[in-house]
């Protein structure tokens, strides 16, 4: 069966996009937790300086763009620089620092930061004005379901778990539009310069509001804490789950809807649950083997070629 261009253009990016969210499940499960130790906004400001710097040379490339960049654009990187790179962060860090301390429950951090493909959808339709086909939608709300599933594995989602009222919930829902709404935006950005061009903006912006966080909140002392292993996690983290992840996220969202994109962000969760398996020899459980396929399905279904258009 041939593939006509749009096609092929639609796999390529959604391909992307799940690529991009392998390497952030990497960061969880090999990275992320070796920096517990340091303030969360520190963290975020050195992997996002480092990664600056060697996404430089494609700023330099399309410079000629981003001067052309009309003011619109400039508010959506602000945006993402802002929420998705920052406050997102932040919120998410602090929301699963309570759950594990045992001041809220896991189940409620999980099933609102889950809520974060449910923003992206809602927004790209509002603001972007993406409308899909009814097919798209379904097997979107049905991905979402298998997510929850994946997540929760053996024990099971037990909504008497969640408690709404702790600050930790406000904190992931605030972190799942941060994370949904920087999808929208973004899609808005790279629609107005190249996607190397479009990661390295987005490195830059936050690497600047995160030292002027610092500087504010008087967290500068904090440096001295950065030991030679966390400097060679950065250097990881820039060449895996940072700069690279980025860019490639980016390549891929220049070429899909941003409401494929925030869906296909979901095989973060499916590779966690993989590598946990291959690593730790957490054998998935039967709800997990059948949420897997499951979501499988949900990516193939939405991407698959259209048989009743002719190639292009």
């Amino acid at each position: 069966m041939r593939i006509n261009k749009k096609s092929a253009t639609l796999i390529a990016g959604s391909l992307a996009v799940a690529l991009a969210a392998l390497l952030w499940s990497l960061d969880g499960v090999f990275i992320r937790p070796q920096f517990y130790r340091l303030p969360a906004v520190l963290v975020v400001f050195l992997e996002h300086g480092l990664g600056f710097f060697v996404l430089i040379p494609f700023l330099i490339k399309g410079f000629a763009e981003v001067k052309m960049m009309p003011l619109k654009s400039w508010g959506a990187l602000i945006w993402v620089c802002f929420w998705g790179g920052l406050l997102g962060t932040l919120f998410i860090t602090k929301a699963f620092f309570a759950a594990f301390e045992g001041e809220t429950t896991l189940a409620s951090i999980v099933i609102l930061q889950k809520l974060q493909p449910v923003f992206a959808l809602i927004m790209a339709r509002l603001l972007l004005k993406e409308k899909l086909k009814k097919e798209f939608y379904v097997w979107a709300v049905i991905a979402v379901a298998a997510a929850y599933i994946l997540a929760f594995g053996d024990k099971g989602l037990k909504l008497a778990d969640v408690e709404l009222s702790h600050n930790a919930s406000l904190f992931a829902l605030i972190a799942a539009f941060a994370f949904g709404s920087s999808t929208v935006f973004g899609k808005y950005l790279t629609g107005s310069v190249p996607f190397g061009t479009a990661a390295s903006l987005r490195f830059g912006g936050t690497s600047i509001i995160s030292i002027i966080f610092i500087l504010v909140a008087g967290l500068f002392p904090a440096f001295s804490s950065v030991e030679t292993i966390h400097w060679k996690l950065l250097i990881l983290i820039v060449f895996s789950s940072g700069a690279l992840s980025m860019f490639i996220y980016y390549f891929g969202l220049k070429r899909i809807p941003a409401s494929v994109a925030s869906i296909f962000e979901l095989f973060w969760p499916l590779s966690s649950v993989i590598l946990d398996y291959i690593i730790n020899r957490n054998i998935l459980s039967v709800s997990q083997a059948i949420a897997s396929a499951v979501l499988l399905l949900c990516f193939y279904r939405i991407i698959r070629p259209d048989r009743n258009k002719k190639p292009s």
